[in-house]
């Protein structure tokens, strides 16, 4: 499974710098997901991730939701 998702993966270099979340160590996650453009940031912080809903075009989601957004 592992090598499937690596072969699916985008290599960010340099992801821009951004403060976002309330954990200044979550804040890669944002950066990552703007610079690839992400549809979807899965997460099961609640205290500061799931929290802040979307950045940008990025919904963000537990696990569950994304289950059932993609109807697995």
């Amino acid at each position: 499974m592992l090598n499937a998702i690596r072969s699916l993966a985008i290599n960010i270099e340099n992801p821009p710098t951004q403060s976002v979340s309330r954990d200044p160590h979550d804040d890669f996650l944002f950066a990552m997901a703007q610079a690839g453009g992400a549809d979807y940031l899965v997460t099961g912080d609640k205290a500061d991730v799931l929290a802040l809903a979307r950045h940008g075009k990025t919904q963000i989601v537990t696990v569950q939701k994304l289950i059932e957004i993609m109807r697995i």
